[in-house]
């Protein structure tokens, strides 16, 4: 009984060493795993940390080129709207100075027009016709002419004011302008056309009816007996 004893005593103290080395090398394996554990999960941290700054970054940059687009696209509006600002200035400008032409011109006409008129008048006068009536008709139609004038300046101003509103002001002042000097043209063609008929009915019948006169009054003093 005692050598048995003695002998698994002398077994557990050889296997005792043994033990203690497996225990050591599983704590060993234990810590390691741990460690690399800890390692595993510092290195996740940091590579999510690094996808949220890169997702940060590229947010960041789809967002200045969003505003760059934007800022484009405004650059853009707002070089069209002047281009056609500047087409419409310039197609009121053309039409201004045509307008402007056309109405030098006709005034030269009706200056023209009046000037014989007057060199008729003083003609008749010192052949000792009754010019009354002309004269009467002839106011009337110095007044038509400057009534032609003055529309003419509205309109003219009209069209100026139009060019200044175009790009200076709103679009519904704009249109407002517009449609005012639109009107004008048809008043100064109605003017023309009223200083015309009047001219060729009135003012010329006027002058038929002296001449007609002075030769009456010719033929009369022609005829009469001489005493």
């Amino acid at each position: 009984m005692n050598k048995k004893l003695i002998l698994f005593s002398a077994v557990a103290v050889l296997t005792l060493p043994a033990s203690l080395v497996f225990a050591e090398e599983q704590t060993s394996t234990a810590t390691g795993s741990r460690q690399q554990v800890r390692t595993e999960l510092k290195e996740q941290r940091e590579a999510n940390q690094s996808e949220r700054a890169e997702f940060k970054e590229q947010s960041e940059i789809k967002r200045a080129e969003m505003a760059q687009k934007r800022l484009e696209f405004q650059d853009r509006k707002e070089k069209m709207v002047e281009e056609k600002c500047k087409n419409i200035e310039n197609k009121i400008s053309t039409r201004t100075n045509r307008y402007q032409n056309n109405a030098q011109m006709m005034e030269k006409v009706y200056s023209n027009m009046q000037a014989r008129v007057e060199r008729l008048l003083a003609r008749l006068k010192s052949a000792g016709a009754d010019t009354t009536q002309l004269e009467k008709d002839f106011g009337i139609l110095k007044t038509k002419v400057e009534k032609l004038k003055t529309d003419q300046a509205t309109f003219m101003l009209t069209l100026k004011d139009s060019q200044t509103f175009a790009c200076g002001k709103s679009e519904g002042e704009f249109k407002t302008k517009i449609t005012e000097a639109r009107k004008v043209p048809e008043l100064i063609k109605q003017d023309r056309e009223d200083i015309k008929k009047f001219f060729q009915t009135t003012i010329k019948a006027d002058l038929e009816a002296i001449k007609t006169k002075l030769a009456a009054e010719k033929a009369t003093t022609a005829t009469a007996p001489t005493e």
